[in-house]
């Protein structure tokens, strides 16, 4: 089963327009996503007398033509933008975007401890296996 995909408005996807991002996309045919790190160029947003879909259009950062490509709205699932430069060199490092469909792990929180022995953030200072 995929992923869902986003759900992107005019405004929303106008605000991409010159951000660099990785794209997390799906095809029904395909069995797993596919990652890619792109560089929004415009959007085009089909009128209703128009035929064709919403869509980004973006050059693959590893292109060597530097030609935009077309990504539909529909096959995106997950866009996270770069947003800053790391102050050691290694590279970007990413800022998630808040039009993410990514829920968590949705695992337990540890409970709320407050003793003499075992503080508040629930650590008991001990090395585990």
């Amino acid at each position: 089963m995929h992923r869902p995909r986003i759900q992107l408005d005019s405004a929303t996807a106008l605000g991409y327009v010159g951000q660099t991002v990785l794209l997390e996309t799906v095809w029904d045919a395909e069995p797993e996503s596919f990652w890619q790190c792109v560089h929004i160029v415009g959007v085009l947003l089909p009128t209703p007398d128009m035929k064709g879909a919403p869509c980004f259009l973006a050059v693959e950062v590893s292109s060597s033509t530097r030609n935009p490509n077309e990504f539909y709205f529909d096959d995106i699932c997950t866009i996270r933008a770069m947003r800053y430069r790391d102050r050691h060199g290694s590279g970007n490092v990413l800022g998630r975007m808040t039009l993410t469909h990514s829920e968590g792990s949705r695992a337990a929180l540890p409970a709320r401890r407050n003793s003499s022995t075992v503080p508040s953030n629930g650590s008991t200072g001990a090395a585990h296996p």
